[in-house]
């Protein structure tokens, strides 16, 4: 899926770091850049937008105020150099809120959550997953199928995420930020340091999880994992 970007921002420095960070994404669009929330609605009532990069305070009417108006918002991310906005942008079910100045890997981590962000079809109502994330490592952006995924393992202040016959690839994240970007019903954290792929999974015991040969252990205070892998399809 290709998600077409609306940026709605005053400030043109900001402008120029979102649009130069939405670039490096292949599955985004950006279909317009608006100054202010007026132009914004002049734009959407005529292109279709499925994600708006959204400054809340500007000129004439705020970010939010504009969003309370649509009789139907399209997914939000917000960005604002203010924190105090940031319980009511919530409360609009914002995908995210980015306060600036707004770093790369910050970008990165809303961009994840927009993909795990279930989106509903409007024909069929079915939900849809998303196929891979992106983590950055090596000082570049790489691709991971979360098919391809089989364990999740806590290296300190990094992860590794060990794949079926591709080398591992060590990312620099905790392993509560990588938990929120996976999908909750392919993935399953059975331990502090380990998170696993369920359809990897080939057996368990009382003690740990089996994926092919490899045996990780379930800690003290995941023993509620059980009642998840007997259901586990």
């Amino acid at each position: 899926m290709i998600y077409r970007c609306l940026i709605v921002e005053d400030e043109p420095p900001a402008i120029k770091v979102l649009t130069k960070y939405l670039e490096s994404i292949e599955y985004i669009e950006i279909v317009g850049v608006c100054n202010n929330a007026l132009q914004a609605m002049d734009f959407m009532g005529k292109e279709e937008i499925d994600v708006l990069f959204l400054d809340i305070q500007m000129p004439k009417v705020m970010g939010t105020t504009f969003i309370k108006a649509l009789p139907i918002a399209p997914k939000v991310i917000f960005t604002t150099a203010h924190s105090e906005f940031a319980a009511e942008a919530f409360e609009l079910d914002a995908v995210d809120y980015l306060l600036k100045p707004i770093s790369y890997e910050r970008f990165l981590r809303a961009i994840n959550k927009l993909l795990l962000y279930n989106k509903y079809n409007t024909q069929e109502s079915i939900i849809s997953q998303p196929r891979f994330l992106y983590f950055r490592t090596q000082r570049k952006m790489v691709k991971v199928i979360l098919e391809d995924i089989l364990y999740i393992e806590s290296l300190k202040d990094y992860i590794a995420i060990h794949r079926e016959d591709q080398p591992k690839i060590i990312v620099k994240l905790s392993m509560g930020m990588v938990e929120n970007m996976l999908p909750k019903n392919s993935f399953l954290r059975i331990h502090r340091s380990f998170i696993v792929a369920l359809e990897k999974v080939t057996a368990f015991t009382q003690y740990d999880v089996e994926i092919g040969n490899l045996e990780l252990p379930i800690g003290r205070s995941y023993m509620n994992v059980h009642e998840r892998l007997m259901k586990n399809p």
